[in-house]
């Protein structure tokens, strides 16, 4: 029986029967099949988080992932590249701490639609391209450049810079129209927020410069329709 039959098998299993089919079980079962010599192409792995930047990004977009990055294969197991708080900027992690990383070590695999890997090439060409950007800090304040990262904007980027684009960026004020948090709630500091620093500006006159800054965000990485869901331990 090859593995990936054995994968299948095991994920149908256990999705079929609910009480099995728990976060800690899963990240075994993934991490079997990313030792396979043809894994998913373009996985990307989203997450929700418990740090404050991904609570308040939370609050103040509806986005419902608040967490991505994205995965190698190597010879020693899964890796991810993601760019956080935690990490204080891109750095790679073994998959599995990047999932116990999660709330309730929950996950959602992404994957290309359509493999667009050179030939011979074990990992997507925007996995390969992220040690462009390695060790490169934490952007907490979302804006835009590439010399600082926040999350989904790393993978925003190496998608970009791959000719594959995923993503669109919105303005933080229409992400934030429908929802109950101010976006002083991502910004408690908002006097140092580069857009204000040194501006004079009072709180909501900041706030209002700072609504018309663009950003994506992990769900429009996950809706882009160049994607498709792979696996997740999210309940429907």
């Amino acid at each position: 029986m090859n593995l990936l039959y054995t994968f299948f098998s095991c994920l149908i299993f256990a999705f079929a029967n609910p009480a099995i089919a728990s976060a800690q079980d899963l990240p075994s079962m993934v991490d079997k099949y990313f030792f396979d010599t043809d894994p998913p192409h373009g996985a990307l792995i989203f997450q929700q988080r418990q740090s404050f930047e991904a609570v308040a990004l939370r609050k103040v977009t509806g986005s419902f992932f608040t967490h991505v990055g994205i995965i190698r294969v190597t010879g020693g197991g899964p890796y991810v590249m993601q760019s956080s708080s935690e990490t204080d900027g891109v750095e790679e992690v073994p998959m599995d701490e990047f999932i116990n990383a999660g709330t309730n070590q929950d996950f959602a695999i992404y994957v290309d639609a359509k493999d667009i890997r050179g030939y011979g090439h074990l990992n997507h060409p925007a996995s390969e391209a992220a040690y462009d950007f390695y060790h490169l800090p934490y952007d907490r304040y979302l804006m835009p450049g590439t010399d600082a990262f926040y999350s989904a904007e790393l993978i925003f980027e190496l998608f970009k810079k791959v000719g594959h684009p995923i993503g669109e960026k919105t303005s933080l004020a229409l992400l934030n129209r429908n929802q109950a948090a101010s976006l002083s709630t991502l910004f408690p500091d908002w006097q140092n927020h580069p857009v204000c620093k040194g501006n004079l500006l009072d709180e909501q006159m900041c706030l209002q410069r700072i609504g018309l800054q663009k950003i994506v965000i992990p769900d429009s990485l996950a809706n882009d329709p160049k994607l498709r869901p792979f696996m997740t331990t999210y309940a429907n």
